[in-house]
């Protein structure tokens, strides 16, 4: 057996400070929000920032939901959290369809409002809530979807 100073280290592995797994179900997306919400705010976000870092979530996760896995239950979404450094990084892994291709239309929110219609902004809002949304694979072979929003007003939010 070879002494401890003999052995190699392993190079650790940056974890999510916060790792949340939970159904495909829209039953669960409030506890998501409440979750997202809180740990912003604990973070050192104001209770407005909180409230978009936590729509973000929701949307991005209705759309796993929905889009990734065509609404079926019983399949696994994971949030991954990380408030250290200069911003709050949120990842959300899934093993559904990519929503990387999903093209984003400009909308026209007072022609919306007037037709009352509902659904469809997921990823606008998503992306005026946050400082960055990415669609992408991870190594481990899961679809990702990662948005940034940073603790500094000016740091790269427009």
């Amino acid at each position: 057996m070879p002494s401890k100073s003999s052995r190699k280290r392993e190079p650790e592995r940056k974890r999510a400070l916060m790792e949340l797994r939970f159904p495909s179900e829209n039953r669960y997306l409030h506890m998501v929000h409440q979750l997202t919400k809180n740990l912003a705010e604990s973070t050192g976000f104001e209770a407005v920032e909180a409230e978009q870092i936590a729509l973000a979530v929701d949307e991005a996760a209705t759309n796993v939901i929905q889009h990734a896995y065509g609404g079926e239950p019983g399949h696994e979404i994971e949030v991954h959290f990380d408030p250290e450094g200069e911003s709050l990084d949120i990842v959300i892994f899934h093993e559904g369809e990519p929503l990387d291709s999903v093209p984003v239309p400009e909308f026209d929110l007072d022609k919306l409002v007037a037709e009352k219609r509902k659904g469809g902004l997921g990823l606008t809002i998503m992306r005026q809530m946050m400082d960055k949304v990415e669609h992408g694979r991870a190594g481990t072979g899961k679809n990702m979807c990662v948005m940034v929003r940073y603790k500094q007003k000016g740091s790269e939010r427009s």
